[in-house]
């Protein structure tokens, strides 16, 4: 049982540190911008996010390499879709 807390608090402080990463660089942006909201703002941030989210699931996944693969040629596309559609 004392396990199960350990890894259940583990698993929570990721995700906090995870979600406190993200606000950071959302504010960062937005102090960098003069806080102006637009949406290429908001899409930068997206982009850098998502690569954040992305590293950390390729570190902890226990997946294939060509599963990895493909999915990081899918993350390559919404990227570029991110980036295009931010102009």
């Amino acid at each position: 049982m004392k396990h199960n807390k350990k890894i259940t608090l583990i698993h929570y402080l990721e995700e906090f540190v995870i979600l406190l990463i993200g606000l950071s660089i959302l504010l960062g942006l937005l102090w960098y911008s003069d806080f102006n909201f637009s949406v290429r703002v908001l899409s930068i941030w997206i982009f850098l996010f998502n690569g954040i989210l992305f590293t950390y699931w390729l570190w902890k996944s226990d997946a294939r390499n060509w599963e990895k693969g493909v999915t990081g040629l899918y993350f390559i596309l919404v990227e570029i879709i991110i980036l295009l559609g931010g102009k």
